[in-house]
């Protein structure tokens, strides 16, 4: 398997694009923070605020199920893959290249 450069598809995808792929509907914003129903566990109320998303930072944190982390780790806790895998489907979900550790 080649070798994904996991740091530069970080700074390449963002809070934005992954939250629009899983449909998710704030109920509260703030500035750079937004509160609705987390995508993770799937929060059974369409008004719940436990998932807690900050944008500059690309962070977000679900207060009911403490899923946490940034855009990727959000893709794969909603999607139940390992980084690796869940990074290749963001890519292809996004028509985004992965971008390949360059060998030398």
């Amino acid at each position: 398997m080649p070798g994904i450069d996991f740091a530069r598809l970080r700074a390449e995808i963002t809070m934005e694009q992954v939250l629009d792929q899983l449909g998710f509907e704030p109920v509260a914003r703030w500035g750079d923070q937004l509160r609705g129903p987390c995508p993770v566990h799937g929060s059974s109320w369409p008004r719940s605020r436990t998932f807690s998303v900050n944008l500059r930072r690309r962070r977000y944190y679900c207060h009911k199920c403490h899923s946490h982390g940034n855009p990727l780790e959000l893709w794969a806790a909603v999607h139940d893959l390992p980084i690796y895998e869940a990074a290749i489907h963001l890519c292809r979900t996004l028509g985004h290249p992965v971008p390949a550790i360059a060998r030398h």
